[in-house]
């Protein structure tokens, strides 16, 4: 059991660290300018990283919490609100983006604004949970 849990902690932690680096480079396509075409199939690209590293990181923390048999601590409440955040703020990033493409309702520089404002919340969040979680886990050690 020990062997699953500690798998699945570096696993955790390495999708996090990825999925940082992932947004930030997220964060830099909304700032580069140029052609919008290009700027939309690279986000989806990157889009599908992103939602796939934050699948990982809900799947490994879920099986470390049940290795743990369900023992909650306020670093996993804040890792469980701030991934329903992460996903929240998605979900409006992607809806902002359709209405982009298909339905002409939003400016592209404005798209470029508010998903480069989702982005920087969702990096600040992962950041300030992680540092959250690293002192949790350092005071109960």
């Amino acid at each position: 059991m020990n062997e699953m849990y500690e798998l699945s902690q570096s696993i955790h932690i390495y999708s996090v660290i990825t999925l940082i680096v992932v947004l930030l480079l997220m964060i830099a396509m909304h700032k580069v300018k140029g052609d919008f075409e290009k700027f939309v199939k690279n986000i989806k690209i990157a889009m599908v990283f992103h939602l796939s590293l934050l699948g990982f990181v809900v799947l490994t923390g879920t099986i470390m919490m049940a290795a743990k048999h369900l023992s909650f601590s306020p670093a996993n409440l804040l890792m469980i609100v701030s991934v329903f955040i992460v996903i929240t703020l998605e979900i409006k990033r992607n809806k902002a983006l359709v209405k982009v493409i298909k339905f002409k309702l939003m400016s592209e520089e404005s798209y470029k604004r508010l998903g480069f404002r989702y982005q920087s919340i969702e990096l600040f969040l992962l950041l300030g949970v992680s540092a959250f979680a690293g002192m949790a886990s350092a005071v109960s050690i």
